[in-house]
């Protein structure tokens, strides 16, 4: 946009902080203090332009009349105590000229005042929190401990905020990070989007891929994850991401530009999986495009900084075949090791014993912690472990345990000590009946600190057979402490804030009771070809997921 164009809308974000956008470009941030109750602790700062700054700012008196309409607007949200986690402002006189600037600044400055002034308890004040990556953190556990507005009391009020509808498949799940939602679509595109309603702050296309055996388009289907890298002496947000055409990405996360990009595979491979960025590497795992043919799995491990193969970790060896990674690695930081899933096994003049197994690497060089390989007489076909490991811990015989839990495609949920991979599961039961070769038994669990919920395909509860389920879990053995049958194939990563489990499955998601399974809160995308397949995000009052029919949703109070 050339000098003196008119811009239509000014973004202001608010998460703990506000970042100012001025026709898509990040104008400054201005970072709220620290409270102990109602007492500041510590000075507000602006920064833009390079320069950080305490408040107050003087600011001419034509400015100030400017800004006036904009700050009563915000005064009267923060007054009605209504959260807010961004303002559209539009205006004629919104041109993109350092005047301008200035009156977007002091804005931001009214967004303090108040800030100073607020009430106790004020909904628009609460600590907001970032969900950087696929299922929240390296742990995998898809749990968000800091969620208070969207809770059992509150559920049943939930209503769509916003949609947005584009041409492509959306099986990401929406990662909220840097005042944006990020998420990518199977025309290729990764997106960085307002978090008020959805539009693109930018999108950067990544390729795409075509299976041979069907002609079915993939692009980028996996979440990406958003970290703080120092590059050349900055510290910059990049956004980590696999594309659809086998190269991995970082990106600038405030821009889109591509910072680096390393290719990973060759033709027929294909990156589903999401990146766990740990200690200035980035790990994230390959497979085959949809089998056809299989390739050899392999989990890499690359410098964050300049996208330099570390180490490779060859599942099978050299001239075999199988053993894919589907799922995502999760780490353990305290012990600094990485674990996944593997897919079926291929040709091979050796025994393949890392196929369909759960797999423990050092991270440090990727050399071999242990592995543990599914019983032949448990093994299906395609026999996939296609979910991703969810940390969780449970006490045993008096011992507490430090444990990992996954589904395969045979239906049955493993939990192993992640201490000892390699002795096999201490426990296991069966969620569903085998997936026969077709894609179902892949979605991951999620642990809120005290129990288990996992889902599962076809399976039977209380004599009622059922298309899928989803069911609490006692930790510590497995036992179902609920069930709730499921209509329709649920292909999502259950999630859960405190009292709360979330499941997509066909069509449908459900917000259910966590104690009990009680659906509190449930939605239909009635669209062609809708399904669910990728994990909700539930993150500061809002609960955001994509759809396979191209629909892109946020739901809130």
């Amino acid at each position: 946009m050339g000098a003196g164009a008119v811009c239509s809308r000014c973004v202001l974000d608010w998460y703990g902080g506000a970042r100012l956008s001025l026709c898509g470009e990040k104008v400054g941030d201005i970072t709220a203090p620290r409270f102990q109750g109602d007492k500041p602790l510590g000075r507000s700062t602006f920064q833009g332009g390079g320069k950080s700054r305490p408040y107050p700012i003087r600011l001419g008196a034509a400015v100030v009349l400017e800004a006036k309409s904009i700050f009563s607007q915000l005064l009267r949200m923060f007054k009605g105590g209504k959260t807010m986690q961004k303002l559209f402002v539009t205006s004629k006189s919104c041109w993109r000229s350092y005047t301008l600037r200035i009156v977007c600044a002091l804005t931001l400055l009214g967004v303090l005042a108040v800030l100073v002034i607020r009430t106790p308890g004020s909904a628009a004040f609460a600590n907001t929190v970032d969900w950087p990556t696929f299922l929240g953190s390296n742990t995998r556990t898809g749990f968000n401990g800091a969620e208070t507005v969207i809770n059992p009391s509150t559920a049943h009020n939930l209503k769509k905020h916003w949609s947005r509808a584009i041409t492509a498949a959306i099986s990401s799940e929406p990662i909220v990070a840097n005042g944006m939602l990020y998420w990518g679509s199977w025309n290729g595109n990764e997106h960085a989007s307002s978090l008020t309603d959805g539009h693109d702050i930018w999108n950067v296309n990544l390729g795409t891929s075509v299976v041979p055996c069907d002609q079915k388009q993939f692009g980028v289907t996996g979440a990406s994850t958003i970290a703080t890298v120092t590059i050349g002496g900055v510290q910059t947000k990049v956004d980590f991401v696999a594309g659809g055409n086998s190269n991995f990405y970082a990106l600038n996360a405030n821009t889109g530009a591509v910072i680096w990009h390393t290719p990973l595979g060759a033709t027929n491979s294909f990156l589903f999986g999401s990146p766990a960025v740990f200690n200035g590497s980035v790990y994230i795992g390959i497979a085959s495009l949809g089998d056809c043919p299989l390739v050899q799995g392999k989990l890499f491990k690359l410098q964050a900084t300049t996208g330099k193969i570390q180490h490779t970790f060859n599942v099978v060896p050299s001239g075999c075949l199988g053993g894919a990674l589907w799922g995502s690695p999760a780490i353990d930081s305290a012990t600094n090791i990485i674990y996944f899933g593997t897919g079926n096994g291929g040709s091979c003049s050796t025994t393949e014993t890392m196929t369909e197994a759960v797999i423990a690497l050092h991270t440090s060089d990727l050399s071999l912690v242990g592995s543990w390989q599914i019983p032949k007489a448990q093994e299906s076909k395609d026999g996939d472990f296609g979910s991703t490991p969810t940390f969780f811990r449970a006490t045993i015989k008096g011992v507490q345990h430090n444990m990992l839990g996954l589904i395969n495609k045979n239906g049955i949920y493993y939990a192993l000590d992640r201490a000892n991979i390699s002795s096999g599961p201490l426990w296991h039961v069966r969620l569903a009946a085998p997936s026969s070769g077709k894609i179902n038994n892949i979605s991951s669990s999620t642990w809120n600190n005290t129990t288990l919920y996992a889902v599962g395909a076809q399976t039977t509860i209380n004599g009622t057979t059922c298309v899928g389920s989803l069911r609490a879990l006692n930790p510590a053995s497995g036992a179902f402490l609920w069930q709730d049958c499921l209509n329709k194939l649920p292909l999502d990563p259950a999630i859960t804030v405190p009292g709360l489990v979330v499941v997509g499955f066909g069509n449908t998601f459900n917000v259910d009771n966590a104690s009990n399974g009680k659906v509190l809160f449930t939605f239909q995308d009635t669209n062609t070809n809708s399904k669910f397949q990728g994990a909700a995000t539930i993150v500061n009052g809002v609960l955001y997921q994509g759809n396979n029919d191209g629909m892109l949703y946020a739901f809130g109070m």
